[in-house]
């Protein structure tokens, strides 16, 4: 009779650690689908799925299944934009057990509470997070341990870069190089790639154009030697020296090479941005017409359509994080109801009973009332961030010479663009970039240094303009310009 027992009690528990096993077995299913959505850029899929694994791991009482889900679900959240949502799921992540106890998990964390810091504009914030992540890569095996820490310098040099600090940028470029060095290069050529693409760009902002050519050679090589199928930031980058090195055909061949990546690997973010650079390359440079108006006309038809998804993709994503908060607050209800069920069949009268169910009914469209008010300032929040961070984006990319600059002070002020070009309607995009650096009251000596050229030759160009703009010898340049700013808005 003990060994009839035994042998049932052994059973049972084989019976319950097999059903544990499938349960997580199905959660992590749920997991790897998310990752898989996730390197196909399908959020809303990756969302759907991190969600329902992290609430079955929750029902199985499978903590490293939760924090996973949540990781993903704190991935989705970020790339959509609701960074405070990302930020909600990255603190439940880091709730669990599995978190304290992996160091991978921590630093790939950290590494995502920095990005969350760096687009909201936090950069001492993101510069912390992403120290954490290097040293959460110091815990890690020799190979985890470098990978790692290639991303946390990649991270690094990206805030710098952003801040315009290039002392910085080029010391943490470095450091992704030497840890490259242990590392083999066919399982990793996405970060042999990119790290020399970041050292292309970086020589390429100092007109070190030899060192720049070489670093993206490299990184061309590696995608033509094991068929990287992602190449257009490399080709961007070839592009971006040509035009530094006033070789504007040549440029455009490579710009129009990484547009056709980017059609083939279907990202149509980056495809939009490539519209409107082209346009305005092909307009600035005077090498057609027709296609500028042709790249113009692309751009439009993308932008709307893009604009009108990315609504609809908020829209989506702000449901389920709804419908997810109705449903646990629907299961605390259950569970508070089943034991009061109990209780009132034992103790209470049935009207007491339906009057109890009536407040707890009360208490569910509260909470729900309260958790779309909470959506809604939460839009409010977001929609303020960004406008505050357009004026902070547009000082950057004066800063970095980038070329955006000119669209982003054209969307700001439109009035001011169109009152420069009532003196002269043929004025050239650096002519116009010089005086918006004015307006943005640069000193000459700012300017020098952002553009890359002397003193002397801010000066030169200042004295130019005063010509073209009859500007009298005794009115200071930047107040005059800013004067025609504010006349434009009268």
């Amino acid at each position: 009779m003990k060994k009839q027992f035994l042998f049932f009690i052994l059973c049972l528990f084989t019976f319950t650690a097999l059903a544990s096993d499938e349960n997580k077995k199905e959660v992590d299913a749920l997991v790897n689908e998310a990752k898989d959505f996730q390197a196909s850029v399908n959020l809303i899929q990756q969302l759907d799925c991190a969600m329902k694994a992290r609430d079955l791991a929750t029902k199985y009482e499978y903590d490293e299944g939760k924090a996973k889900a949540q990781f993903w679900i704190a991935d989705a959240l970020l790339y959509i934009g609701l960074f405070k949502e990302s930020f909600r799921s990255i603190e439940s992540l880091q709730a669990t057990k599995y978190y304290h106890k992996d160091a991978q998990m921590q630093g790939e964390t950290h590494g995502m509470k920095g990005k969350c810091y760096m687009y909201l504009g936090l950069t001492h914030q993101a510069i912390q997070e992403f120290q954490l992540q290097l040293a959460a890569a110091k815990k890690l095996e020799d190979e985890k341990q470098k990978k790692l820490s290639v991303f946390a310098y990649g991270n690094l040099s990206t805030i710098f870069n952003r801040t315009d600090k290039l002392d910085s940028l080029m010391k943490y470029n470095q450091l992704q190089l030497e840890t490259l060095k242990g590392l083999n290069e066919k399982e990793n050529a996405l970060l042999f790639i990119g790290v020399y693409d970041d050292m292309g760009s970086f020589y390429t902002k100092k007109l070190d154009f030899p060192k720049a050519a070489y670093y993206l050679k490299e990184s061309l090589k590696l995608v033509e030697k094991y068929k990287v199928p992602v190449y257009y930031n490399t080709m961007t980058y070839l592009g971006n020296l040509e035009q530094e090195k006033e070789n504007y055909k040549e440029g455009l061949v490579f710009f129009e090479k990484s547009l056709a990546n980017k059609k083939a690997v279907g990202n149509r973010e980056a495809i939009r941005s490539s519209y409107r650079f082209l346009a305005d390359y092909y307009a600035y440079y005077k090498l057609g017409d027709a296609k500028a108006q042709e790249y113009e006309f692309a751009f439009s038809r993308l932008n709307d359509s893009l604009e009108k998804e990315n609504r609809q993709v908020m829209d989506m994503v702000l449901a389920r994080i709804l419908n997810s908060k109705e449903k646990e607050a629907a299961k605390k209800v259950s569970q508070s109801s089943r034991i009061s069920m109990i209780v009132l069949v034992l103790f209470i009268l049935s009207s007491v009973f339906f009057t109890w169910r009536v407040r707890q009914n009360r208490k569910i469209i509260v909470q729900k009332e309260e958790a779309l008010q909470e959506t809604e300032v939460i839009n409010r929040e977001l929609v303020e961030q960004i406008g505050e961070n357009k004026f902070n984006n547009l000082i950057d990319l004066a800063k970095s010479n980038n070329p955006e600059f000119l669209t982003l002070f054209t969307e700001l002020y439109p009035q001011f663009i169109q009152e420069l070009k009532t003196y002269d309607p043929n004025l050239r995009s650096t002519e116009l970039e010089f005086c918006a650096m004015a307006f943005l009251n640069f000193s000459t000596k700012n300017i020098s240094e952002y553009t890359y050229v002397t003193v002397r030759a801010v000066q030169v160009r200042k004295n130019r303009l005063r010509k073209k703009f009859d500007i009298p010898s005794d009115a200071d340049f930047n107040t005059w310009m800013r004067e025609l700013g504010e006349k434009s808005v009268r």
